[in-house]
């Protein structure tokens, strides 16, 4: 299954989140950061699943401002359990963390349109946005429990972005200004198959 968009109606291009995503790319091949290229994919895809409508919800500058806070906090938190961790890796998923959070605040009820593999063919069905914050949640869990290295390695990684996620949570009310109610789920569907050729 294959998220496409959520079902948030935007009025901006995201681009402080298209410049996060690019940071990213930069940091990870520059400095070579924790992960390979499918844990880079991940982080990418979620942010820009979560993070258009988030953004939309703010100003570009309290959005960013908003991310670099939730990366701060999953740094403090990881510096606090394991002072010789790698800190800039635990930021960048910490303020991924953060919009996630700040998301199931923003748009408890959001769907997502996701593609969908079902026997010869590809459909199109709406998953809750919480369903894919919990597929999030489970991977950084898995990744921690065996020490994988794509996780950051350790269950103190994972509760460092638990902290970024829990700043998301708890903050993104002080940082919204405007928020939009998703249409009826039906809606999002038949506005992505009319765009399909």
């Amino acid at each position: 299954m294959l998220p496409l968009k959520d079902n948030i109606p935007t009025d901006r291009p995201p681009v402080v989140t298209l410049a996060l995503i690019a940071i990213e790319l930069v940091a990870h091949f520059a400095l070579h950061q924790h992960g390979g290229v499918l844990y880079l994919a991940g982080e990418i895809l979620f942010l820009w699943w979560f993070g258009v409508s988030v953004e939309d919800a703010m100003s570009r500058p309290r959005f960013l401002a908003f991310c670099l806070l939730g990366g701060l906090c999953a740094i403090g938190l990881q510096i606090a359990l394991d002072a010789g961790a790698e800190a800039a890796a635990i930021g960048a998923s910490g303020a991924i963390a953060s919009v996630l959070g700040g998301y199931l605040v923003l748009y408890p009820r959001a769907r997502f349109v996701s593609v969908a593999l079902v026997p010869f063919a590809f459909t199109l069905v709406e998953l809750p946005a919480w369903v894919l914050v919990g597929v999030w949640l489970l991977l950084q869990a898995a990744f921690a429990a065996t020490s994988h290295p794509l996780g950051g390695g350790s269950a103190v990684a994972f509760l460092a972005q638990a902290g970024g996620l829990a700043f998301g949570l708890l903050a993104v009310r002080a940082f919204a200004q405007r928020r939009k109610q998703p249409p009826p789920p039906s809606s999002a569907r038949g506005r992505a198959e009319a765009a399909l050729p």
